[in-house]
């Protein structure tokens, strides 16, 4: 369905799935569209109403991508599906978060992300994902497709080499993956949305004033810098609390996975975590 009177920053409409029955449940994606949740979308409907859309991009003509873009979407989505709640992932969570800690108008009863791009005081390790830009910059898209799954730990694959000429190789086979084959044909979007978001690192009590409840969730077999980040944001946020999912990976939001998605559920649904 296409909203009424929303639009991206450069005109273009905004498409909308909707899914289930209950409370108004945004969805903000990640490094993946957002056709590619649903099956989070398929288990989340039976408690909520769930929208999904796909995040802000670069124009048609070269324009550059902006959070403060994204963040003004997800408010629009907000006020015209009348939803309250949000779950992001990625960097969805980072938006998820800047949209809640203030940029738009206290739209937000309960937001709820999973490794989110949550750059605090340097957390966010910027040596891959750099390399992933320049792979791709030389005409290299299967090593960039490496790097990024080295940034991200998307697969049990990089761990087992650091040289160009295997992380080459490696990146042809994620190429041929359902991860890759999603990814690569947004590799300049999602580099360039990353490092968008990496210019909002800072201390973490920027969000000490976080005025609606928040879970910071993230994966076990994640990197460790989601975790850290999500203490240390949580530490300084009463509202905002960081939880481990116990044998999840980055990617196991996308697959509903029953350890990922259950404390997100209950989180969202109002109930006792604990």
């Amino acid at each position: 369905m296409i909203l009424e009177g929303v639009r991206r920053a450069d005109g273009s409409p905004v498409d909308v799935t909707t899914t289930g029955t209950g409370p108004g449940l945004v969805l903000v994606h990640g490094a993946r569209a957002a056709a590619d949740y649903g099956k989070l979308a398929d288990r989340l409907s039976g408690r909520f109403t769930v929208h999904r859309y796909d995040r802000e991009h670069r124009g048609r003509d070269g324009g550059r991508y902006a959070v403060a873009d994204d963040v003004a979407l997800l408010g629009a989505v907000l006020t015209r599906t009348g939803a309250r709640l949000v779950l992001g992932h990625g960097l969805g969570g980072l938006v998820a978060l800047l949209a809640t800690a203030g940029l738009l108008d206290r739209l937000v009863d309960r937001v709820a992300v999973y490794d989110a791009v949550l750059p605090i005081d340097g957390s966010v390790p910027e040596e891959a994902l750099e390399q992933a830009v320049r792979a791709l910059a030389t005409g290299s898209p299967d090593l960039a497709l490496a790097h990024l799954d080295r940034h991200l730990r998307t697969s049990s694959l990089q761990a087992v080499a650091r040289s160009e000429r295997v992380q080459r190789v490696l990146g042809g086979v994620l190429a041929r993956t359902e991860w890759g084959r999603s990814t690569a044909a947004r590799l300049p979007q999602v580099l360039a949305e990353t490092r968008a978001g990496l210019q909002f690192d800072g201390p973490a009590d920027v969000y000490a004033d976080l005025p609606a409840r928040a879970l910071l969730l993230t994966g076990e077999r994640s990197p460790a810098y989601f975790a850290e980040a999500a203490l240390a944001m949580a530490a300084a946020a009463p509202a905002a609390t960081a939880l481990v999912a116990g044998g999840c990976g980055h990617d196991s939001l996308l697959r509903a996975a029953r350890r990922c998605v259950t404390p997100l559920e209950t989180f969202l649904a109002g109930d006792t975590l604990f």
